[in-house]
């Protein structure tokens, strides 16, 4: 039997904000299944973009235990996570975060070039190439973001997301940037490429249409998931 893609377990996150003491993640327990998809919801400042962080590494829990692809989180120092984030996520954000300076096929090679520095331009630039014409922009290989749509960028971020097969794609309110038909669409193309692909989704965000889509909702509240 196969293990999680990622389990968190009594997972306490603590930070400090002007030398006062927040308790930011209360006791949370979640686990993915491999293809699966998960939607948290929650008001803002309930600890849904904490959780999204420690999940991948990003924030260390103050306490508890994450495992990662059978790989925990915990035990790792800053070196060795930065080579789990490398191999096994994909992050979607919510202000696209592009290189502007760079076009859409350089801002999803580069995703590549960190995952694997020995890899040939050649298959960089092919793997690159197949991403973007998956999202439908392969009229679009040479523009740079300032030349996108907003929903342009966001497809560029998810195949640059989604290139490297990540084991689960954290999605940070990733139409919150977007109209709804736009964002409709991503979402439908971020589901479908992970689904093909078996990847895990945990996605964050305010909107209950889209949340409906996933395979299990969450609801964080005061940073208790429930």
């Amino acid at each position: 039997m196969s293990h999680p893609v990622v389990q968190a377990t009594g997972v306490n996150l603590h930070l400090e904000s002007g030398g006062t003491p927040l308790h930011i993640l209360k006791d949370v327990d979640l686990t993915l299944s491999s293809g699966e998809v998960v939607a948290v919801v929650g008001p803002s400042g309930s600890g849904k973009t904490s959780l999204l962080m420690v999940l991948g590494g990003l924030e260390r829990a103050t306490s508890g235990s994450i495992v990662l692809d059978g790989q925990a989180l915990t035990s790792l120092n800053e070196d060795q996570l930065a080579i789990a984030r490398r191999n096994h996520l994909g992050i979607l954000f919510q202000n696209f975060h592009l290189v502007p300076s760079m076009t859409a096929l350089e801002n999803v090679a580069l995703s590549m070039e960190i995952a694997d520095a020995g890899m040939p331009w050649q298959t960089i630039r092919d793997r690159a190439t197949a991403a973007l014409t998956e999202v439908g922009l392969a009229d679009r290989l040479t523009h740079l973001p300032s030349a996108l749509s907003g929903g342009e960028q966001q497809r560029v971020g998810l195949a640059r997301a989604m290139v490297t097969a990540p084991k689960l794609l954290l999605a940070d309110e990733p139409t919150g940037n977007l109209d709804q038909e736009t964002g409709s669409r991503v979402i439908e193309l971020m589901f479908g490429l992970a689904r093909t692909r078996g990847t895990s989704i945990l996605l964050i965000t305010h909107d209950p249409s889209l949340a409906a889509k996933a395979d299990r909702q969450l609801h964080m509240n005061q940073g208790r998931l429930s």
